[in-house]
């Protein structure tokens, strides 16, 4: 790791080692006798600098420079007996006398310090304390032995009664012992980590790349990736520490001491017990642990407990304990005091080591908090590491709690994420993290860096940056030493939290101490340092936001990403990959306890944040004060109100969400995927604030543990249960392209007379080329209309199928360029405008030259009869035509447009041809318009004597057959219609589009007038029987005008909001379970899909101007689209998808190759699927229900020219229409109305 050195070489390091010069305001929060301590700790490790006595000290620089240029030679111990003395240089007034400790010998001539005989400082007696002199502010060397003082007796002080331990002495030179840090790799955390790595970035390329379209949402969308790769960025931080494992050398056994191990030097511990107004009882247990607490053989130990609550009865019980407990009081705390705990071990410190005394290697220093209990193999198995190098400053143990029921812990006080797997993971990157007790340090350590720090309430996580920054190392023992009491109570557990998360932000804004602007560590120790604060600041985002996230998506329908497959591929990996770095573990029986690690940063967000804002006004002169953490009897009992109110409101938001996402489900046509994950989300956020809630007004007791398993079931259940959902509900993306392709082929699958080399339909041929008109005129040609009308040609249908054919192609060119589709439909087009043409016969009558009109070929009767293929059909095919003069308007009128719109699609593609159509169309167009009149008044029948005739046959030519039924064959009844103007309409509309010509728009505004004087209720059809609605859009797009704008957006009203009622107080368009929109005046498939084309084509126009609604209307045409090819889990379009109608009611389909014999017994009622698929068909469906029966003897599976024509359009508009299917999923949830539209 980059900062295993991350301060200058200890070995080398000089008076530089001190810290920089600082103002005297940034050095004032410091205990005034560290002051002179923090430079004399240089000597353990670098001996004596020569000096010369009395003279004035170099300045650093020079200093700096006669150590780089003269380095300090190596120190010795003196001949037992002799006393010498040591002269230091002088560094701002302050005495710089050190005692090199044990082990190491120097230079003689240096001396000024009176030397016992066995190499320690000799103390000499001063005079005795005056009546006037204050125990806090007297200098150690003032204390007379012996005397009763409640004060920390210098470390060379030999008690009353005590017996000094010798130090051995060694002759030789004893060179500096680095510290060589071993480490493995730890190959599953690798693999994990790596799995993760990739996961992510693989995630993140899918979130960005396919999961913002997210429309006008697109801001949200962002914000919400933005704070996920924060969250990741935590998860990294985490997992680095899972790719190596200290390794630690096994201690050595003394001989002399079997079963114990040995160290090196004779250490002496001195054991700090700080305290405030905790009981003598939970500090009778500490005190007794530490002082019971083997220790290696030849080393000691001095227990202080320093209490800042000055109470009697805890000095009167150490004053029993003899000279090895000392109890240490009288400090004067500063008013506003940030840290007390900080300012009460630096004034015993400072105590124990007075100015102008050395400080020895071999000083330890061990803290405690009030309840820690050591046990008896504390000190046995943490000062042996000290051995492992001169420049170990620290040895950290784990903590753990007596009173702390592990299967309830929901504020994660065993930590065991931090102490099985961070803590190793820092140890073995050599980064510091100290934890606050139950640690040892070198004194020379704790003295060189400050004490402990006071411009913090995280003093611990600051001392250790502070030793980092000097160059010490720390080592971690893997094995809880000591067993404490931790915080039960609410507000002790919150208040406890609230301090370490002040602290960490105390030293982000503390630009002298801010991690990542301090140069002395590297970059990767910089990192570390932050990412406990980044882990608050993150925390107090993302888990607020998480818990949003379904709230917003469920009450306003607002989901920040796109579900689709590459999402649920990428989370699905994601999440694996997370849960494997999180729940990493070494024994199955810690994943509860990672779990609640969980839990509690979910808990903790609140207090994140208010430590934030007031770590933030601290910049601003606002005081921090330190709270001591209660316990014991001591333990605050306030009302839980304070700390509960947050986690009780997001636990009233999230059941009410959960509540209402479940009546939305229930009420929903479809489960929509990001309605479904946000009810599973609403669920698993529950679970943190439902614990703490339990836990502060209900019972802590055995059941909650159960309630709490409980809970860790759901919580992962809940997860995976949404990544299912994922899998099971994400919007299907569908290939509009193809479905167009599809479409093309059932409309060349209904052609008839002599097809293209390229008509592709493999089961066709040259079918019914015998087809003529008056005087043999050529008939041939055209679609069979299908439906109802089977093998007959109808020119209504036709007329309407070609029109809308063209008008999809004139409005979305891109939609069929794009999907390679324009020539296929332009054909269909030609195809269609091509028999029209032929269906016009010019005549003369008595009246002079006049249009006749073949609304029919083919005779019903014998058609009905028949079930095999066009190509097999030799029987008669009447034609049956009418005179426009008498009166044909609407039949004229849908030639007409269907003519016109041919032209518009032609104009600049073959003028030829567009004129050859516009000159039939206008011809038309004048009988049109004068002889006002439906076709069907013209047609007069009689009844037949018999019910039905076959074909004749006259030398090889089909002959008409007789009268073959009361209609002699006509089919008219099925195509008449009440009401001509809106063909009229509809022709003059699409005259004007095709020639520009006002005049006909005025005869548009005049049929218009005359329609809606004549309709006494809306009925929504969009057909060959209503032009009506399709000719409000068509004119809107043309005109502007404000009428058809109106019209339409009404029209879109209708069907999109199925408000609109008929004059049975009944809805005239509803809704199945599965979201088809259904019209009860004409309940075909198709139908809907006519009107979602208009939808397209109108909200296309309007989006520049109506944006909103604009979407709304291209969303639900999109709804629909969408249901045919297949969300309500079948798709209605032949060929496309997994399940569709393999039995439709096409003939041709429906028998076997030939020349294999094809009826109504082999065809149309053989129970097997078609022989051939007829790709792209649009079957009629089951009027209002879901449940589709595929059988080709129900109508429900005919398909016809007019009901394909409408989806063939819609299907090139939704494949470039603005926005996408996820965007329209957005907005619409319990509280948010469809207000744009309905």
């Amino acid at each position: 790791m980059a900062g295993e050195g991350g301060a200058e070489d200890l070995e080398s390091r000089v008076d530089s080692r001190s810290r920089p010069a600082e103002t005297s305001a940034a050095r004032g929060e410091r205990e005034e006798p560290l002051r002179s301590l923090q430079s004399r700790a240089a000597s353990y490790l670098r001996g004596i600098t020569p000096g010369t006595p009395g003279n004035a000290a170099p300045s650093a620089a020079s200093r700096l420079s006669n150590r780089e240029q003269a380095p300090v030679p190596p120190t010795t111990l003196p001949a037992e007996g002799r006393t010498e003395s040591v002269t230091q240089p002088q560094q701002q007034g302050i005495a710089r006398n050190f005692s090199i400790g044990t082990g190491a010998k120097f230079d003689e001539s240096q001396r000024t310090v009176p030397i016992n005989k066995d190499g320690t400082p000799k103390i000499e007696t001063k005079k005795s304390l005056g009546p006037n002199q204050n125990l806090s502010t007297m200098p150690a060397s003032e204390v007379t032995p012996g005397q009763k003082q409640y004060r920390a007796m210098p470390y060379d002080h030999v008690p009353a009664g005590s017996v000094k331990a010798p130090i051995p002495v060694f002759d030789e030179v004893r060179e500096f012992k680095r510290f060589d840090r071993k480490r493995r790799p730890n190959w599953v955390g690798i693999a994990f980590f790596c799995f993760y790595i990739c996961a992510l970035i693989f995630y993140l390329y899918v979130r960005i790349s396919r999961t913002l379209n997210l429309g006008r949402y697109l801001a949200y969308g962002i914000i919400i990736l933005i704070i996920e790769i924060a969250g990741a960025s935590t998860v990294i931080l985490y997992g680095t520490n899972l790719l190596f494992n200290p390794v630690v050398d096994p201690l050595i056994e003394d001989p002399e001491n079997p079963g114990k191990p040995r160290t090196e030097l004779p250490y002496h511990v001195r054991v700090l017990v700080p305290c405030y107004k905790e009981s003598l009882e939970i500090l009778r247990r500490t005190i007794m642990a530490a002082y019971d607490a083997d220790l290696p053989r030849g080393c000691s130990r001095t227990i202080y407990l320093c209490d800042d609550g000055k109470d009697p009865k805890k000095r009167k019980w150490c004053d029993t304990m003899g000279p090895e407990v000392q109890y240490v009081s009288g400090r004067k705390r500063p008013t506003g005091e940030m840290n007390g705990k900080s300012g009460n071990l630096n004034n015993v410190v400072a105590q124990m080591y007075p100015e102008g005394t050395p400080v020895p290697g071999h000083e330890l220093l061990c803290i405690f908090d009030a309840d820690q209990v050591a046990s008896k193999e504390f000190f046995l198995k943490t000062l042996p590491l000290f051995d492992g190098g001169d420049d170990v400053g620290m040895v950290l143990s784990p903590q753990c709690f007596h009173n702390l029921n592990l299967h309830c812990d929901i504020f994660n006080h065993s930590n065991v994420h931090f102490w099985e797997y961070m803590q190793p993971g820092y140890d073995a990157l050599g980064f510091i993290s100290c934890t606050g007790t139950n640690f040892l340090m070198r004194s020379v350590a704790f003295i060189e860096v400050g004490g402990s720090p006071t411009y913090t309430l995280t003093e611990d996580y600051a001392l250790g940056m502070e030793l980092k920054m000097y160059g010490w190392h720390c080592r971690y023992v893997q094995e809880y030493l000591a067993i404490g009491e931790a915080p039960d109570q609410i507000r002790n557990c919150f208040q406890q939290r609230s301090r370490w998360t002040k602290g960490h932000f105390q030293i982000m804004f503390n630009k002298e101490h801010c991690p990542a602007l301090n140069r002395r560590l590297s970059v990767g120790m910089r990192i570390l340092y932050m990412s406990g604060v980044w882990s608050y600041i993150v925390g107090a985002i993302s888990t607020p936001t998480f818990i949003i996230i379904p709230a917003i998506t469920i009450w306003f329908g607002i989901f920040p990403i796109v579900v689709s497959w590459w999402m649920a591929l990428a989370l699905t990996i994601y999440f694996v990959s997370l849960n494997l770095v999180l729940y990493y573990v070494r024994s199955y029986k810690h994943i509860e306890a990672l779990w609640f690690a969980n839990v509690a940063g979910n808990i903790l967000w609140w207090t994140y944040v208010k430590a934030f804002w007031r770590a933030v006004n601290s910049v601003f002169g606002q005081k921090i004060t330190f709270k001591t953490t209660l316990k014991g009897a001591s333990m605050l009992m306030n009302s839980v109100v304070r700390d509960l109110w947050m986690p009780g409101a997001c636990f009233c938001l999230l059941f009410a969400t959960l509540i209402a996402g479940l009546v939305e489900l229930g009420r929903s046509p479809t489960i929509s995927s990001p309605l479904a994950i946000s009810v599973l989300w609403a669920v698993y956020n529950m679970i943190s604030p439902f614990l703490v809630l339990w836990y502060g007004l209900v019972s802590r007791e055995k059941i909650f543990s159960y309630l709490c398993r409980a809970c860790i079931l759901l919580s992962f259940f809940s997860g995976a249960c949404a990544v299912g959902l994922l899998w099971a509900l994400y919007p299907v993306e569908y290939d509009y392209g193809k479905a167009i392709k599809h479409s093309n082929f059932f409309m060349n699958s209904m052609r008839v007379g002599v097809l293209p080399a390229d008509n592709g339909v493999s089961y066709r041929a040259n079918a019914l080329t015998y087809e003529s008109g008056p005087g043999l005129t050529d008939l041939t040609g055209g679609w069979l209309t299908g439906g109802g009308a089977g093998n007959l040609k109808m020119t209504m249908p036709t007329a309407f199928a070609t029109s809308m054919l063209a008008w999809g192609l004139l409005s979305f060119p891109k939609g069929f360029s794009e999907n390679g589709q324009t020539a296929s439909t332009l054909e269909n087009v030609k195809w269609g405008s091509d028999y029209l043409l032929k269906t016009l016969n010019a005549a003369t009558d008595a009246n002079g030259s006049t249009t006749e009109i073949i609304y029919q070929v083919g005779n019903s009767t014998l058609d009905s009869a028949y079930w095999g293929r066009p190509e097999d059909i030799t029987f008669s095919r009447p034609f049956y035509q009418i005179d426009a003069s008498l009166g044909a308007s609407d039949l004229a009128g849908d030639v007409i447009a269907a003519l016109a719109a041919s032209a518009a699609v032609h104009q600049s593609l073959n003028k030829a041809y567009y004129n050859t159509l516009m000159t039939a169309a206008h011809d038309l167009y004048f009988y049109a318009t004068s002889d006002l009149g439906l076709y069907s008044a013209q047609i007069n029948y009689t009844a037949c004597a018999v019910p039905f005739a076959r074909s004749t046959v006259n030398n090889g030519t089909a002959q008409a057959a007789v009268c073959t039924s009361s209609l002699n064959g006509s089919y008219f009844q099925q195509y008449t219609k009440d009401n001509y103007y809106d063909d009229l309409l509809w022709a003059a509309a699409w005259m004007y589009k095709a020639t520009g010509d006002a005049g006909y728009l005025a005869d548009a505004n005049t049929f218009y007038y005359n329609y809606v004087q004549t309709i006494t209720q809306p009925d929504f059809i969009v057909s060959w029987q209503r032009y009506y609605w399709a000719s409000n859009v068509l004119l809107a797009t043309l005109t502007d005008g404000g009428t058809f704008h109106e019209r339409s957006q009404f029209f879109m009203k209708g069907w999109i909001c199925g408000s609109v009622q008929n004059s049975n107080q009944e809805n005239i368009i509803k809704y199945t379970d599965m979201g088809r929109a259904w019209n009860r005046n004409s309940g075909e498939l198709g139908v809907t899909m006519n009107a979602a084309m208009l939808a397209t084509i109108y909200g296309s126009y309007v989006a520049p101007s109506e944006s909103a609604k604009s979407e709304r209307y291209l969303c639900w045409a999109r709804s629909q689209v969408r249901y045919a090819l297949g969300d309500s889990g079948y798709s209605y379009v032949v060929g496309y998808g997994k399940k569709y109608p393999r039995q439709p009611q096409d003939q041709a389909a429906s028998c076997q190759p030939a020349p294999a014999t094809c009826n109504q017994v082999t065809g149309l009622l053989n129970p097997d699927p078609n022989p051939f698929t007829v790709y792209g068909a649009l079957v009629q469906g089951m009027g209002f229900s879901d449940v589709y029966q595929d059988s080709r003897a129900l109508n429900s599976s005919r398909v016809s020219v007019d009901m394909q024509a409408g989806l063939h359009g819609a299907l090139a508009g939704v494949s470039v229409a603005p926005g996408t299917w996820e965007q329209c999923l957005q907005g619409t949830g319990v509280l948010t109305n469809d207000n744009v539209v309905c």
